[in-house]
């Protein structure tokens, strides 16, 4: 049997809440189920491992009948009460779950009274009248149904780069430990971080090729292998989407690399290039060309050496979007594009103080062993009572709280500091939910919009102005609302957001959280172009989430970021004296 990965323990939880959301069950026991999902799924060490060793209980929010049931699905692959579950129901109503915004309930309830079993059948039901007449939904509802079976279906192709990335790394490392393996490398878009992913790509180069593909069929991540030949092999990952694996000559890596990596206008701009000069390029090599035919190969076994020959130097994967990388190339003006290790601190993470679930010591202690300077607690504001906004008198007894923390990682000789930040809420009318009395206590401010969304972009773009311009904020937190594969960007004219963020110098923030990375690539570059600083944190909900910080870098390095357009790249004395200076 192969073995059980985190992702996909995550998933069995995950499963096990909707359908007690189905059953219509205590709500706490489904809160269960679905925040040890979310705290497995970003856990940085194996649970198959933790149960060999019998440490399971030890992974926040696992008890012993949870550690129980991941034992059994870790030995098994399977898990008896799952499947006693899901048996009282047809496959299409747990598909229905997938659908953003249509939960257990608007799904217990189609398939009850309607008889509704699947999605294309919801989607008729939508569509012929029969949704809309259903007391409690009407036409508005039903057409968003629509909109959303729509947005679902563009899910199914693609998944969040952090579903992805960790099982590409998973095989690259485990096809580098193979001793027939030279060189092993992901293509495609993981390689160039894009926010979501397709199929997934991975090159190698080996002395034994058909040796290498015998190996990766067996791989534990692949849960069907479709194809297996002496060069490639095609499989699926759990969740379905597809993994290939090609072992090319080692004269042609390079090559393969830069020609699987992409894009393809990248490429296409590439090809345009070498036919100019006289050479083409593509997956094998590039070469001179001789009366209209491929003629002498002049390089391939790198990519440096790829770029090179074409007049230029190698360009970094998460340029390669034809957006201007080549020219840049050619010019020499080539960014050196923000790492991870630049980031100096985390400014925007949430406590039990709100809707968080751990303390302020416990996200410090976290963030003290990824080497931060600092880091800013930032819990939400008493209007969101969906997420324990704040009362004034917690805000003051969190103040305090994050005092003595402060003075007892001094007394300890650690270098932390724990900053009091909190994420307000715009208003629909454009306020800022600070109560006065303790607006001075905190360091920072960051503005988000939470709730009251509207498609009106002249509307929203007014609420969104009058904060930026307000003089509260200090950062505008996840600008433009989106949940990649679930929700669009709400309306707003970003342009006017932006100018009025450089021009009252409110830092925009990248939202690390996987499924916002918000602002997006394209809007982190505009923010930048018009003078905007940045901010990138994790808005982190558990201490899992700390370890999101990577995709907001990632999104900001396609997006042609450089360490000093960040504020959190810079030291505490720096960022101290800004924020003292806005007040």
């Amino acid at each position: 049997m192969k073995r059980v990965s985190n992702a996909q323990i995550a998933d069995m939880l995950d499963q096990i809440g909707d359908l007690l959301e189905l059953e219509n069950e205590d709500p706490f026991r489904v809160r269960t189920y679905r925040r040890a999902a979310e705290t497995i799924r970003a856990y940085p060490e194996d649970l198959a491992d933790l149960h060999a060793k019998g440490k399971l209980t030890s992974v926040p929010g696992i008890g012993k009948s949870l550690a129980e049931k991941i034992g059994e699905y870790v030995e098994k692959g399977r898990l008896a009460y799952l499947e006693d579950l899901r048996s009282r129901y047809p496959d299409g109503v747990l598909e229905m779950l997938k659908i953003p915004g249509f939960g257990p309930r608007s799904a217990a309830r189609v398939y009850r009274e309607l008889n509704v079993t699947t999605v294309d059948e919801l989607e008729a039901a939508a569509k012929d009248g029969r949704l809309a007449a259903l007391p409690g939904f009407g036409a508005k509802s039903a057409e968003k149904v629509l909109h959303n079976i729509a947005l679902y279906r563009q899910a199914t192709e693609r998944a969040l780069l952090a579903e992805i990335l960790p099982v590409a790394q998973s095989l690259v490392e485990k096809l580098r430990a193979l001793p027939e393996v030279i060189e092993a490398e992901m293509a495609g878009s993981a390689r160039r971080r894009r926010e979501t992913v397709g199929d997934l790509d991975i090159l190698a180069t080996s002395r034994a090729p058909a040796k290498v593909c015998q190996a990766f069929a067996r791989f534990e991540e692949l849960v069907e292998v479709i194809a297996a030949g002496e060069t490639k092999v095609s499989g699926r990952l759990a969740g379905g989407r597809q993994v290939d694996l090609r072992v090319v000559p080692r004269e042609s890596y390079g090559a393969a690399l830069q020609y699987f990596t992409g894009s393809q206008q990248h490429n296409i701009a590439i090809r345009a290039r070498a036919q100019r000069m006289g050479l083409t390029v593509n997956e094998y090599g590039v070469f001179k060309v001789q009366d209209g035919k491929q003629g002498e190969k002049i390089a391939g076994e790198t990519e440096e050496e790829v770029y090179e020959a074409l007049g230029l130097p190698w360009i970094e994967p998460e340029l390669r979007e034809a957006r201007g990388e080549i020219e840049a190339a050619e010019k020499g003006d080539l960014p050196k594009l923000i790492r991870l290790q630049d980031i100096k601190g985390d400014l925007q993470m949430h406590t039990r103080y709100s809707d968080g679930h751990q303390s302020v010591a416990e996200m410090a202690e976290v963030c003290l062993r990824l080497g931060y300077s600092y880091i800013g607690i930032t819990d939400h504001s008493p209007s969101l009572a969906v997420a324990h906004g704040m009362s004034v008198d917690n805000i003051m007894r969190q103040h305090e709280e994050i005092q003595a923390v402060n003075e007892e990682l001094k007394r300890r000789g650690v270098k932390l500091t724990v900053l009091h930040g909190m994420e307000a809420d715009i208003l629909t009318d454009g306020s800022v939910d600070v109560p006065d009395q303790v607006y001075d206590l905190f360091d920072y401010v960051i503005g988000s919009v939470h709730q009251g969304f509207s498609p009106d972009a002249d509307r929203m773009t007014t609420r969104v102005l009058r904060a930026v311009e307000s003089g509260k904020i200090d950062f505008l937190g996840h600008p433009t609302g989106r949940v990649l594969l679930e929700r669009e960007a709400y309306g707003l004219h970003l342009d006017e957001v932006i100018a009025a963020c450089a021009k009252h110098g409110v830092a925009m923030e990248i939202n690390a959280f996987p499924n916002r990375l918000d602002l997006s690539d394209v809007n982190a570059r505009r923010a930048r172009d018009h003078g905007c600083l940045l901010t990138i944190n994790t808005d982190s909900h558990d201490l899992a989430h700390l370890q999101f910080m990577q995709y907001g870098v990632y999104t900001a390095r396609r997006g042609w970021i450089k360490a000093a357009d960040v504020i959190n790249t810079w030291s505490l004395t720096k960022l101290k004296a800004w924020l003292r200076k806005r007040r």
